[in-house]
């Protein structure tokens, strides 16, 4: 029951997949900061550059890429009790590496805080010392003429205040009417746009037809000239040698 618990627990900790070929690790190898890859992918990048992908740390044959067990070698029997030891091994050096390095990061964070702490405190106390000696340096030089200053500024800014928001709620208002006033216009356009599409095209030709005679105005010499008309039927007919009235003379007789 234990060695299948540490076996599932290391196939956790092993990386699926190689960082060159994008495919399952096969004969793992490591570089100095525990990046995994393939045997074979490392030989093939090591040909063309002495550094690692991941990192870029320098593999020379001082520090070169050490072979770990694990990954999915079909070379070796994953019951063998050697190899079980030796994958318990490398996961106990893996985690306990990890868990230095994690522990120095913390215990300098720690130390970090405890330095901006007590800087913190220190000129906590130098601020409250002065502003307590400054304070009171500044109410006994308080002076009524600054006072009264301060009190008319306060003032005017009051009544600027106050006149702003009239014009304010002024606009508002004004705003208020005009968008009702669009909104009626919007309405009267759209009931004329309507009336227009609905206008049958023969009653739009008869109010063409109808626009002359009706644009068309009345002299007053017809009217005239009618009444004249009317009026000659209407009267006896004269003699012909016999002038009209406007032409006689006074000396005329007949």
């Amino acid at each position: 029951m234990a060695h299948s618990y540490q076996t599932s627990t290391l196939s956790l900790t092993l990386p699926i997949s190689c960082q060159i070929c994008l495919g399952k690790v096969k004969q793992p190898v490591i570089c100095a900061n525990y990046h995994v890859f393939c045997s074979s992918c490392m030989q093939m990048w090591l040909k063309k550059a002495s550094q690692c992908p991941s990192c870029r740390v320098s593999i020379t044959p001082e520090n070169p890429c050490r072979e770990i067990i694990g990954g999915t070698n079909e070379n070796y029997n994953n019951d063998d009790p050697s190899i079980k030891k030796g994958l318990r091994k490398t996961r106990g050096e893996l985690l306990l590496q990890e868990y230095e390095d994690e522990i120095k990061m913390l215990v300098r964070e720690n130390e970090e805080l405890k330095a901006k702490h007590l800087n913190l405190e220190s000129r906590l106390k130098c601020l409250n010392s002065g502003g307590m000696d400054a304070a009171q340096t500044q109410d006994q030089t308080v002076d009524t003429h600054v006072l009264e200053e301060l009190t008319n500024k306060l003032q005017l800014a009051t009544e600027c205040c106050e006149k702003v928001q009239q014009d304010m709620d002024k606009l508002r208002e004004v705003n208020k009417t005009l968008r009702s006033q669009s909104v009626d216009l919007i309405q009267e356009n759209m009931r004329l746009k309507a009336e227009v599409a609905n206008r049958s095209p023969q009653k739009a030709l008869l109010l063409k037809s109808r626009a002359p005679v009706q644009k068309t105005p009345v002299k007053e010499p017809q009217l005239i000239l009618e009444m004249k008309n009317q009026l000659n039927s209407k009267c006896p007919a004269r003699p012909r040698w016999m002038p009209p009235i406007w032409t006689r003379s006074p000396s005329w007789t007949p």
